[in-house]
């Protein structure tokens, strides 16, 4: 599309027109437009922010046994005003084989969380966490978890924040037919409803700008039937390697006190991961080094010590009359100037002995 824009300025015709409508100058501060206020000093929060972070790790075994395993995780976390948002998802997949066997899915569960917090304080939040999860192996085509609960941060430097959550559990499982046969008769239901007590404590620390630790222990507590408790542990420790990117090692654990009853209570899974983050967070300042102490005096290489001051004269016995001797009185006699010697007249040899 083609256009063109054309302006023209004209001048008026009469000179200095500003002059007779401009007001005199006892009079302007009737007419002049009021000037704008003062603007009020905004500040600004230094605990928004949104940090994205993306994971992921691998291994592969071939010859005489056969594995093929992967993990991958995405967290997404952002604070505006008194509001804070998080979701986080995360999956795990292997198959492998032994020598002379077929190959057979040997891990495969995936879980996500959705989470809203509203600050009360910048301390404080009441919060609530949707929680989704499917694991095979743990007899759970799905399982739905709804956490309301309350938020205390102890600690919240810029490096280091320790926190508390205190909350209630709704749990909700679809379980998988094959883990069911081995119930009684009355309790193979494919659906399970449980109610608990959910406590959490976590704790994330900066070493450096290139160590970072972050941990978290989760108890849920069942109120309908007390053999019914779970744990839940996640540590990560990350390194950076160059920009965005680091390196991650980590480790979780899943405790389920009564399980099914061919499922085993404890699963673990320890990871080495490359993480990619970004953030839009203030890093954390940094700390002020100290003024440089001020120079220590030279000390002195050879000590200098003043000449003693001459010794006074002794003063000239006085006359057996108690008057001073003349020699005291006298003035001290000066020596005759010295004359310089003649200068020999032109033409004249010098006097050299009597003729």
């Amino acid at each position: 599309m083609l256009g063109g824009i054309a302006a023209a300025t004209f001048v008026p015709a009469v000179a200095h027109a500003q002059d007779i409508i401009t007001p005199p100058k006892d009079a302007e501060a009737l007419v002049a437009a009021p000037a704008a206020g003062p603007t009020a000093p905004t500040q600004e929060d230094k605990l928004d922010g949104t940090t994205v972070t993306a994971s992921a790790g691998g291994q592969l075994s071939t010859g005489n046994s056969k594995l093929g395993a992967g993990s991958a995780r995405v967290t997404y976390d952002t604070r505006f005003s008194d509001n804070g948002v998080g979701f986080d998802l995360v999956g795990n997949y292997g198959r492998g084989a032994s020598p002379g066997q077929p190959i057979d899915t040997t891990v495969q569960n995936a879980q996500g969380r959705l989470r809203y917090d509203r600050y009360l304080l910048d301390n404080f939040s009441v919060f609530v966490l949707n929680t989704g999860r499917h694991d095979r192996f743990q007899g759970l085509d799905f399982r739905y978890n709804l956490d309301p609960g309350v938020k205390y941060l102890f600690v919240q430097q810029p490096t280091t924040k320790l926190w508390g959550e205190l909350g209630y559990d709704l749990q909700y499982d679809v379980r998988r037919r094959e883990a069911l046969r081995e119930l009684p008769p009355g309790d193979q239901d494919k659906t399970k409803l449980d109610h608990s007590i959910r406590a959490f404590a976590g704790f994330n620390h900066a070493f450096n700008e290139a160590v970072t630790f972050s941990t978290g222990l989760e108890y849920l507590q069942s109120v309908v039937e007390s053999r019914r408790w779970r744990l839940n542990y996640d540590a990560l420790l990350a390194a950076k390697l160059w920009g965005g990117l680091a390196l991650g090692a980590g480790v979780s654990l899943r405790y389920d006190h009564d399980p099914l009853p061919s499922v085993a209570r404890l699963d673990t899974q320890t990871i080495l991961s490359v993480i990619y983050s970004y953030s839009s967070a203030a890093p954390p300042p940094k700390a002020e080094e100290p003024p440089p102490c001020p120079p220590a005096p030279a000390c002195p290489t050879t000590s200098t010590v003043p000449a003693p001051a001459p010794a006074p004269a002794p003063a000239p016995a006085a006359t057996p009359d108690g008057n001073p001797p003349p020699a005291a009185l006298a003035p001290p006699t000066l020596p005759p100037p010295s004359s310089p010697p003649p200068a020999a007249t032109p033409n004249t040899p010098p006097t050299t002995g009597t003729p």
